[in-house]
C-alpha cells in the first residue's frame, strides 16, 4: 500500500483523462547495493520511464545505514558470524562509494555499473571481492584510474552523506522503497515499499495527477475574485 509522506525539503502508455497542468514526476528508488529484489525494482522503474507518456525524472539511491543493513541481514535468513557481518557491511560501503564515483562519469554509466554489481553479487549469489568490483568497473566503460581516485574523494563522501540525509527525511527503513513526487503538489509524496512494478507506478502516478488537479481546483475556488476597476 502506498503511504503518503510530507516532503521536508517507443510505445507510450497514455494517461487517462485530461489534465490542466503539466505534471512532472520525481521518482526516488532506494536500494540495497547487493539486492536481487532491488535490481528487479530498478528494471521495473526503467520500464515505467520508457513506456509511460508522463514526464519522469528518476534516481537510484543506494543506502547502507545500519537499519536497512540489519533488515537486509534478516532477509538473507542465514547464520552469519560477527566477522561475516562486518565484512558484508564494509562491502556494502565500498560498493556505495563505487556507485557514487561511477555516477561522476555519467548517470547511465553509473546506473549500469550498479545493476551489474547487483546482478553478479545479488542475483547470481557470488561472494563479494574487491577484485571483481574492479573488473566490473573496467568492463563498464569507466575510466578506472579516475574512478579509483573518486571513490575516496570528498565529493563522493559528501554525496553519500546527502543521500543518507534524504533517506532519513523520507523515513526509509527498508530496501527497496520508492518515493514519488508530483511537481504540481510537491508538498506531499507517496512511498511504496512493496510491489514496485511498472503497472503500480503507472496507477500511482495516475492517482497523484487526479489528486493534484482536484487540490489545485479547490485552491483556486477559495481565492477571491479580483475585478480591475478604473479610479
Amino acid at each position: 500500500m502506498a503511504q503518503k509522506i510530507v516532503q521536508t525539503n517507443s510505445s507510450k502508455k497514455t494517461t487517462p483523462g485530461a489534465c490542466k497542468h503539466n505534471h512532472v514526476f520525481e521518482v526516488f528508488l532506494f536500494v540495497n547495493p547487493f539486492g536481487d529484489t532491488c535490481l528487479n525494482c530498478e528494471e521495473e522503474v526503467l520500464k515505467f520511464v520508457q513506456q509511460t507518456d508522463k514526464k519522469v525524472y528518476f534516481r537510484f539511491i543506494t543506502t547502507s545505514d545500519m537499519q536497512t543493513f540489519n533488515n537486509y541481514i534478516k532477509e538473507l535468513d542465514k547464520p552469519l558470524s560477527l566477522a561475516d557481518r562486518n565484512s558484508l557491511y564494509l562491502a556494502h560501503q565500498e560498493v556505495c562509494k563505487g556507485y557514487k564515483a561511477a555516477l561522476l562519469q555519467g548517470k547511465k554509466v553509473g546506473r549500469e555499473y550498479l545493476m551489474k554489481i547487483q546482478d553478479y553479487f545479488g542475483r547470481q549469489g557470488n561472494p563479494y571481492s574487491h577484485e571483481k568490483m574492479l573488473e566490473i568497473a573496467q568492463s563498464n566503460r569507466l575510466d578506472t584510474n579516475m574512478w579509483l581516485q573518486d571513490i575516496h574523494s570528498d565529493l563522493t563522501q559528501e554525496s553519500i552523506v546527502a543521500d543518507a540525509k534524504l533517506a532519513r527525511q523520507m523515513q526509509i527503513s527498508a530496501n527497496p522503497t520508492v518515493v514519488v513526487f508530483d511537481n504540481i503538489n510537491y508538498k506531499y509524496g507517496f512511498k511504496l515499499e512493496e510491489n514496485i512494478t511498472l503497472e503500480n507506478l503507472e496507477y500511482l502516478t495516475d492517482q497523484m495527477m487526479v489528486s493534484s488537479e482536484e487540490a489545485m481546483d479547490q485552491e483556486m475556488s477559495q481565492k477571491p475574485i479580483l475585478t480591475c476597476i478604473k479610479k
